[in-house]
């Protein structure tokens, strides 16, 4: 009598040896997940391998199963497979690198100094502050200003001409601009719109990145992941600031002054970077890292030209809590900036040059001492061209590598802290 259809079916060499490679490679799976202990938060892709194995080695037996049975090697087929559906998210390396291609800074012609501030405002016959006071406190002995006529896409297109220009890229090679500045030309439409018909970068996507200070490394860690995705091989992420139109210059109480003081510091100017996509494995942007508190979003504003003050024109200055902005960026930047590097899995001897903003230079010298780096490998700008807020490490990072301070393949350190508060670094191999 024969046997069930069914029950052949289920004690055929074929199902047996299929049930047993089923068994390997849950085996196998378990292994992999005992030995990669970022793999079991990833995802649950078991039933996935084994349903893809199944199907393929089914399909092979048919057509091999004497070679299979024969010969133990075929088993290097089962866990190649295996290997091949382990989630992208589990392997360290990157698999695209975001590489500078090109750097650029503009700053404008008119030099203005400490010195004619602390005149202008009265330091000395209104609140008994001998001159030199400015550069004393925060650094800045002077500063860029930009012209009446000038603009902050004006800063952002002169930089991006001399970045495009050192990468060798067109503008209508760019797949994405980003413009990512504190200050900005209009309200709407975003001011990347006028810096891509500046550039006549027709091809461009463009899109504006706000953050205050900070708002160029968050401009340029979205622009690293279009890159991680796919979507940009050929990128630019330019600032333009032009702060000088922001300054009261009529302080007549000590109030006043201790809230505009650090308007007094901030300079104009511009920078950009241009980004590519490459396969060079260890260079580009190794990691980011981001921390903010917007409980202490009052500390530094410009309340005006929002929903809050639409119309308000006392309310278009930019005034600060010093000490407070000072507490927070203590607090918060040199943890990041540890942790950056912990990640990244990189020891102090490695960093060659940190490229700061800059708002004093005994901030950002506290800063380096407080994580165990010598102040002097940081790239000091903020004594002749003052707080340019996010054009600042663009315009540090293109002066060093003007100075030959760095070169390709230099390990530097990106750090940024911004009124809100925002802490963000960057590891980046030249």
């Amino acid at each position: 009598m024969k046997e069930p259809l069914e029950q052949t079916a289920k004690d055929s060499p074929l199902s047996k040896l299929t049930k047993k490679v089923n068994e390997v490679v849950t085996e196998v799976v378990s292994d992999i997940k005992k030995t990669i202990p970022a793999l079991e938060p990833a995802i649950d892709f078991s039933s996935r391998i084994a349903s893809v194995v199944t199907a393929a080695v089914e399909e092979e037996l048919k057509r091999e199963l004497p070679e299979i049975l024969s010969s133990s090697k075929k088993f290097h087929t089962v866990v190649t497979e295996v290997g091949r559906h382990i989630p992208d998210v589990l392997i360290q390396q990157r698999r695209i690198a975001t590489v500078i291609a090109g750097v650029g800074k503009h700053l404008p012609d008119r030099i203005v100094t400490s010195e004619e501030i602390e005149k202008k405002v009265g330091f000395e016959e209104k609140f008994n502050m001998p001159l030199g006071s400015i550069e004393k406190i925060s650094g800045v002995r002077e500063r860029r200003y930009a012209t009446d006529n000038q603009i902050s896409s004006d800063m952002a297109y002169e930089a991006s001409k001399i970045a495009l220009e050192r990468a060798g890229v067109e503008p209508d090679e760019l797949d994405v601009i980003i413009f990512a500045s504190a200050s900005h030309d209009i309200a709407e439409p975003a001011t990347a719109n006028i810096l891509q018909d500046k550039l006549k970068a027709t091809r461009a996507h463009v899109l504006d990145v706000k953050n205050a200070c900070n708002s160029f490394l968050n401009g340029v860690d979205v622009m690293d992941s279009f890159m991680q995705t796919g979507r940009c091989r050929v990128g630019l992420v330019a600032a333009g600031e032009v702060l000088s139109k922001f300054v009261n210059w009529d302080i007549e109480t000590i109030e006043e002054l201790g809230l505009g003081f650090s308007a007094f510091t901030l300079g104009d100017g511009g920078g950009a970077i241009v980004f590519k996509a490459e396969n060079e494995q260890g260079r580009g942007i190794r990691g980011t890292r981001f921390s903010s508190d917007g409980s202490a979003w009052e500390l530094a504003t410009i309340k005006g030209g929002g929903t809050l003050h639409p119309f308000d024109l006392s309310q278009l200055y930019f005034i600060s809590h010093s000490a407070g902005i000072n507490k927070l960026a203590l607090r918060h930047i040199p943890s990041v900036m540890l942790g950056m590097m912990r990640e990244t899995g990189w020891k102090h001897s490695d960093i060659e040059l940190v490229v700061p903003h800059q708002v004093t230079r005994g901030i950002t010298e506290r800063i380096m001492r407080i994580v165990n780096l010598p102040p002097e490998k940081a790239m000091y700008t903020i004594t002749k061209y003052g707080n340019t807020a996010a054009a600042s490490i663009p315009i540090a990072l293109t002066e060093a590598i003007e100075s030959n301070l760095i070169h390709p393949n230099s390990r530097i350190i990106l750090v940024g802290g911004a009124s809100g508060f925002s802490a963000g670094v960057m590891t980046v191999v030249l």
